[in-house]
C-alpha cells in the first residue's frame, strides 16, 4: 500500500502518499477541486510535507493507551499512523474518509443492537476499543481521545447499531470508567454539558443512561446531519488542526506561542462567517470552563465547523470539571492573559482575554457577571433535578463549590 484516498462527500479531494514501502511517514496532496480540508492546508498543487500532513491527519486517530490497544488488536504498530488511518479511516471526525480506492464502492449498513447487545458492547469496551471486534472488517472507524468509548449510529425509536462499511456514526457512548480512577466521570461531564446548555451556550446534546449496570454518557455528534438517511457527514477540525500543530501540542506552555486564545480569535476573524458572534461565543465559553473548574479545555477540545461561506465555532463538547479530582493538575490548558494558575485569574487577565478577542472590556465584564449569576443559579437547580431523577453523584457538589468560589473572580 502506498496511497490512500481522502474523500469528502464521496468525492476524492486528495491523497496520502507513503514515502516508502516500509516507511511510516506520508505526505498529503490535493487531487482535484478547490475544497480545502483545513485552514492550515489551503489548496495548492505541490504536496504538503510530512510535518504539515501529520499535524492534520494524526489528530483523527485515538491517543495514548487507547491507540495502543486498537493497534494491537489490528496488528498494526501504534506508531504507524499511515497504517492506522488505512484501517480506521472509514468514519472519522468531520466529513473526511481515508480509504483504499475500492472501499468507496462499499454499501454502508448497520448492525442493529437490542438492549442486551448494547449492554454487552459497552461492557466489552476495554477489550474491544471503540466497539471494534476482531475479524469484523466492515466496522472501521476512528475518534480522537484517550477515553474508552463506543461510536454508534441511531435509527428510529432511539435504536442504536454498529455502523458498518463506512456508515456515518451519530452518537458517542462514554461509560463510567471501570477502573474508578476518576469516579463519577460520566455524570460529571453530563452535569457540566447540560449546565452549559441550560445557560444558553451552544452545546452538543447529551443524555445520561444506565447501561450494563453503570452510568453512560451519550453524546450526539454535532458533525453529523441527521435530517437525511444515511446521515451526512459535516466537516470540522479542531484547533490543533486549524493551526497546523500536532495533537501532542494541544496544551499551551509558557515558552510556546501556540495554541493560544489570541490565535483562535485570529482564525475566527479571518475565516468565520460571523466573526463577531463567534469571538464572543468563544470568550464566553472560556469563562464557563473557568467557572465549572475545567482545566482541560485544550486545543483539541475546541473545534471549527466548515460551511460554504466560512467556518463557525463548534458547540461545546468534552466539558468536565477537573477540579472534582484533586490529584489532577490545576493549571489551565490554555492561559487566560498570560496566567495558567486559576487562583491568580483576576480583572487584568479578563481584560487581556477581552483584548485577545477584540471585545469591549466593559461590555465583556457585564457578560461575565451575568454568566456567573446564571451558572450559579442553574447549577443549583440542576443538582435538585439530579437528586430527584436518581443520577446525582458527589462530584456535582464539588462543581457547585467550584462555581461558588470562582464566581467572585469572574465578577471582580
Amino acid at each position: 500500500m502506498s496511497s490512500l484516498g481522502v474523500w469528502w462527500d464521496r468525492h476524492q479531494v486528495g491523497a496520502l502518499e507513503q514515502l516508502g514501502e516500509r516507511s511510516r511517514e506520508y505526505t498529503f496532496r490535493y487531487t482535484g477541486g478547490g475544497r480545502a480540508i483545513s485552514l492550515a492546508l489551503p489548496v495548492r498543487q505541490e504536496p504538503y510535507g510530512v510535518f504539515e500532513s501529520r499535524a492534520f491527519f494524526e489528530a483523527l486517530l485515538p491517543e495514548g493507551t487507547l491507540r495502543e490497544r486498537i493497534a494491537s488488536q489490528l496488528k498494526v504498530a501504534s506508531s504507524d499512523s499511515f497504517g492506522l488511518l488505512a484501517e480506521l479511516g472509514r468514519d472519522c471526525a468531520g466529513a473526511l474518509q481515508i480509504l483504499e480506492g475500492t472501499r468507496m464502492s462499499e454499501v454502508p449498513s448497520v448492525d442493529w443492537l437490542d438492549d442486551g447487545q448494547l449492554d454487552t458492547l459497552i461492557a466489552e469496551l476495554p477489550r474491544h476499543p471503540l466497539g471494534i471486534r476482531e475479524g469484523d472488517e466492515r466496522m472501521r472507524l476512528s475518534l480522537a481521545g484517550v477515553q474508552n468509548k463506543a461510536v454508534l449510529v441511531q435509527g428510529e425509536s432511539h435504536r442504536y447499531g454498529r455502523p458498518l462499511s463506512g456508515m456515518p456514526s451519530t452518537h458517542i457512548f462514554k461509560p463510567e470508567p471501570a477502573d474508578a480512577v476518576y469516579p463519577g466521570l460520566a455524570v460529571n461531564e453530563f452535569f457540566c454539558m447540560r449546565l452549559a446548555e441550560l445557560c444558553g451556550l451552544p452545546t452538543a446534546s447529551v443524555e445520561i443512561r444506565s447501561i450494563g449496570g453503570g452510568q453512560c454518557l451519550i453524546v450526539e455528534r454535532y458533525d453529523r446531519d441527521r435530517s437525511v438517511w444515511p446521515p451526512r457527514r459535516v466537516h470540522q477540525e479542531d484547533l490543533c488542526q486549524a493551526l497546523g500543530i500536532p495533537p501532542d501540542f494541544k496544551y499551551q506552555h509558557p515558552d510556546q506561542r501556540l495554541p493560544s486564545y489570541r490565535a483562535l480569535a485570529e482564525l475566527l476573524d479571518g475565516n468565520s462567517a460571523a466573526p463577531g458572534v463567534d469571538r464572543l461565543r468563544a470568550a464566553t465559553a472560556i469563562v464557563f470552563h473557568f467557572l465549572v473548574g475545567n482545566a482541560d479545555a485544550h486545543a483539541k477540545n475546541i473545534s471549527l465547523v466548515h460551511h460554504g461561506d466560512g467556518v463557525r465555532l463548534a458547540p461545546l463538547y468534552d466539558v468536565v470539571s477537573t477540579a472534582a479530582y484533586p490529584e489532577l493538575n490545576r493549571d489551565l490548558a490554555i492561559s487566560i492573559g498570560d496566567e495558567f494558575d486559576p487562583d491568580a485569574i483576576g480583572p487584568t487577565q479578563w481584560q487581556d482575554l477581552a483584548g485577545d478577542f477584540g471585545l469591549n472590556a466593559g461590555q465583556f465584564a457585564r457578560t461575565r457577571s451575568s454568566l456567573a449569576d446564571r451558572v450559579s443559579r442553574t447549577a443549583a437547580e440542576l443538582r435538585t433535578e439530579a437528586l430527584a431523577d436518581g443520577w446525582h453523584d458527589p462530584r456535582i457538589e464539588t462543581v457547585l463549590e467550584t462555581v461558588s468560589a470562582r464566581a467572585a473572580q469572574v465578577k471582580d
